[in-house]
């Protein structure tokens, strides 16, 4: 054990010198500055820069796309994810009664198994889908994402950035989140909730 952890820092920091009284070390300790990150085409761009210090985008996906495309796919993304978090959690707690018994599984994935949810369930969830993409397309929409949809009216007198920005930024945490779930749901077998106080138990 001591021979792999001598060995270990050898690796990394070199042999100790030998230390000699009087003398002083050459090595400046000041930071090297760092070289100025390349402008982007998109850096004004609402949430480009947002926990990212500059745009973002290591796979180059708008090298090769038009970025009003991918700023909707990001905002339809978005909204499914935060939709489906919240469909996560409320599963475990409440679930729409039903003589036949469907979607009656506090385990969201399990609700979604052939044995609780008929084809026809999912043809309905892809056919209503459907239909709100379809009548969304040709929405002359103020800008990218605009769909006519706000019940409350908080666009009324024009979108205020602010709710722009965090429309992005939730969709976008939601993404992860949903990812998350989806992966610790069907390791624990059981409700994100449930799980997730297990550690308490």
């Amino acid at each position: 054990m001591l021979s792999t952890v001598v060995f270990a820092a050898v690796s990394f920091n070199g042999l100790a010198p030998v230390s000699r009284a009087g003398a002083r070390s050459a090595v400046s300790m000041a930071a090297k500055p760092k070289a100025a990150k390349a402008a982007s085409a998109y850096d004004n761009e609402l949430g480009a820069d947002v926990e990212t210090n500059g745009f973002w985008d290591p796979a180059g996906f708008t090298k090769k796309n038009d970025f009003a495309k991918l700023r909707l796919a990001e905002l339809k993304h978005g909204r499914a994810a935060m939709l489906a978090v919240t469909g996560f959690v409320v599963q475990e707690f409440y679930r729409w009664p039903n003589s036949a018994g469907l979607f009656q599984a506090a385990n969201p994935l399990d609700a979604l198994s052939p044995e609780n949810a008929p084809s026809l369930g999912f043809a309905q969830i892809f056919l209503v889908a459907g239909i709100i993409e379809f009548r969304s397309a040709a929405y002359p929409g103020r800008t990218i994402g605009d769909i006519g949809f706000d019940p409350l009216g908080l666009s009324k007198d024009g979108i205020p950035e602010n709710y722009a920005l965090a429309e992005i930024k939730n969709g976008r945490l939601a993404m992860v989140a949903f990812l998350a779930f989806v992966v610790q749901t069907s390791i624990a077998g059981k409700g994100i909730i449930e799980s997730t106080f297990d550690v308490f138990a």
